[in-house]
């Protein structure tokens, strides 16, 4: 089976492009499968599976209007976008995937990235006066530090000299909620830059889901609702992204309780998961001996290798594709 992918944009700044398709092409053609992004010169008849970009529904559409043999998915598709004439979709996490259940076929493959593949791109941790903790990833990411991570921040800042690196797609945005009263150092996310950038943190902090005050809640003990309860909202595209990223260049990581964190995390030794303000400042605490954050990283690593290696995951995805009865 040949594979091409199809789409609008050639956009290595769009992550979506950049991770499930010049990426992805690049693990399935070291993995000995044949592969290509479409060019003036590709012959699509040549291909039997056709993979279309993020924002390409309609593109998938009329390629499988064109060719009705041919597999055609689309990668990242949104969640609203239903009944649509798809052999399968390919999805970020298992969030994501439930959300796209509603296709027969929802493939998973996980936000791997090339750019930080490297093992000479790895980080040793020393000691430092000041202590950096970086943050990366889309900007509305950055009102999730309210309330806890805020606050814990705060606290923190008043025991040990801390600097926060913030690294958006849009250095121009007016930081209104969860910002925290700590020196901010802003940096615009650059192909070119991230991966030094991230590499001069000590520390990194992912936080994603959105706190929802639980007073006055109705509570049940027949229904088995208590006052205690979590209540978590985070968007249905939820991953662990931004996590692989800290792991692999060798930066401990304190991430929310977003589901696909606790693949990595939930062993206790790869890093911390958080929610309220006390786990937060706890886990921070903790990662000012650079000894600990040191090995922290390492277990991170360690565990990345062995569960997200990018040839394993495109050879499943690969025999996924293949198994697809579209007839």
């Amino acid at each position: 089976m040949k594979i091409l992918f199809f789409t609008n944009s050639q956009n290595l700044n769009l992550g979506s492009y950049r991770i499930w398709i010049n990426d992805l092409n690049a693990y399935f053609n070291e993995c000995g499968i044949e592969s290509a992004i479409i060019s003036k010169d590709t012959n699509i008849d040549d291909h039997d599976a056709i993979i279309c970009g993020k924002s390409d529904a309609g593109l998938a559409i009329e390629m499988k209007r064109k060719f009705p043999n041919k597999k055609v998915g689309v990668i990242n598709l949104a969640a609203d976008k239903k009944n649509l004439p798809l052999d399968f979709v390919i999805a970020g996490s298992l969030e994501e995937m439930d959300s796209l259940s509603h296709y027969d076929n929802v493939f998973l493959y996980p936000l791997i990235e090339k750019t930080y593949q490297n093992k000479m791109d790895y980080k040793t941790h020393s000691p430092v006066d000041t202590l950096r903790i970086g943050f990366h990833g889309h900007y509305p990411h950055l009102s999730k530090f309210e309330p806890s991570l805020k606050n814990a921040l705060e606290k923190f800042n008043d025991i040990c000299k801390i600097e926060l690196l913030v690294i958006t797609g849009n250095p121009e945005f007016k930081w209104k909620y969860g910002r925290p009263n700590v020196d901010i150092v802003h940096k615009p996310w650059s192909l070119e830059t991230i991966k030094n950038d991230l590499l001069s943190c000590d520390i990194g902090i992912v936080p994603n889901v959105t706190y929802l005050n639980t007073e006055n809640l109705p509570t049940s003990i027949d229904r088995g609702l208590y006052n205690t309860d979590y209540i978590l909202r985070f968007k249905n595209k939820s991953n662990a992204g931004r996590c692989f990223v800290f792991h692999q260049l060798g930066i401990p990581i304190i991430a929310d309780f977003t589901p696909s964190n606790f693949h990595i995390l939930g062993d206790l030794k790869s890093g911390f998961v958080a929610h309220s303000e006390n786990s937060w400042f706890k886990a921070l605490m903790k990662l000012r001996d650079h000894k600990l954050r040191q090995k922290v990283a390492d277990n991170a690593k360690m565990e990345f290798d062995r569960l997200y290696n990018p040839h394993d995951w495109a050879t499943r995805l690969y025999k996924n594709i293949l198994e697809i009865n579209n007839e």
